[in-house]
């Protein structure tokens, strides 16, 4: 058999597999053809904890409060995770405005005390408008943030704010749904205010609302940050009063100006309790022969 007729013979065997539906030359006719596939490219989640135990009252024995927050990626994917904070409808914005915040990142939880120092990365502001606690995390990381609140002078007695920390990952394009946490800051109800008699300059006489204590009961005037430098000699109910010259205050808290005079209870051995029972303001300023004293600011 010639190789021309070899060819014809095999090319009309070919159409005849194909006619009548062989597997192999299907397979062979189809070889060609696409194919589907899928790919799982992950998602992105987010977890928040810490906040519940944020809820505090400040007052003349608790003049700050530091906290851990741990913001995690829940997610399967490597993303950045941001916060922002907000202030609850129809508490009080001017108590969040009024505490003063710093965060910074921490090693762990454990490493967020009250002794902490204020590491490196830190942000600052307020709990009414806080700049974003953001870290990189890789898929089910997490960080802690340690957060230092402080109320200034103006924050106002007797208030609560409720404030609410939400947390987002993002991966790209792709975000987390929001997840969120809050706590409350209180203030306790103000002190009464003391009586103060000015005395030509020389010195101050102030005294505290009377009250149903036992009159052995012995109190302390005290000045300086957070009310813990005592100044006069302490007393008791009998006498009711304590007299102030200018000398008294220490220089380290103030050479002139207002200073703030808070009247605690002392315990047997004499230290201040955290009982506060009245606080008022007397001022420094220099008269002709010296240094002088007046009752208010």
């Amino acid at each position: 058999m010639s190789r021309r007729l070899r060819a014809i013979l095999a090319l009309l065997l070919a159409l005849v597999f194909v006619a009548g539906g062989s597997s192999a030359a299907w397979a062979l006719w189809s070889a060609t053809g696409t194919t589907a596939s899928s790919v799982t490219i992950g998602g992105t989640g987010a977890s928040l904890s810490g906040t519940s135990d944020m809820t505090t009252t400040f007052s003349s024995s608790v003049t700050s409060m530091t906290k851990p927050i741990t913001l995690t990626n829940a997610g399967s994917l490597a993303g950045t995770a941001t916060t922002t904070v907000s202030v609850a409808s129809g508490s009080s914005t001017a108590l969040a405005r009024a505490v003063g915040v710093v965060a910074w990142p921490v090693a762990s939880t454990s490493a967020c005390t009250t002794s902490t120092a204020v590491g490196t990365g830190s942000v600052s502001g307020t709990w009414a408008s806080l700049p974003s606690l953001t870290s990189k995390l890789a898929a089910g990381a997490s960080a802690v943030w340690c957060t230092r609140s402080t109320p200034t002078s103006s924050a106002p007695a007797s208030a609560t704010t409720n404030v609410t920390v939400a947390l987002t990952v993002t991966a790209g394009t792709w975000a987390s749904d929001v997840v969120q946490g809050g706590f409350a800051l209180n203030t306790s109800a103000a002190a009464p205010a003391l009586t103060c008699t000015d005395h030509s300059g020389t010195y101050v006489e102030v005294a505290w609302p009377t009250s149903s204590r036992p009159m052995d009961t012995w109190y302390g005037a005290f000045v300086g940050p957070n009310a813990s430098t005592m100044v006069g000699q302490k007393e008791q109910d009998y006498y009711g009063r304590f007299t102030l010259a200018p000398e008294q205050i220490p220089a380290n808290v103030a050479t002139s100006g207002p200073v703030t005079v808070t009247v605690k209870i002392l315990d047997g051995a004499g230290n201040p309790t955290s009982t506060v029972v009245a606080s008022g303001t007397i001022t420094l300023f220099t008269q002709n022969n010296g240094k002088a004293v007046r009752c208010g600011a």
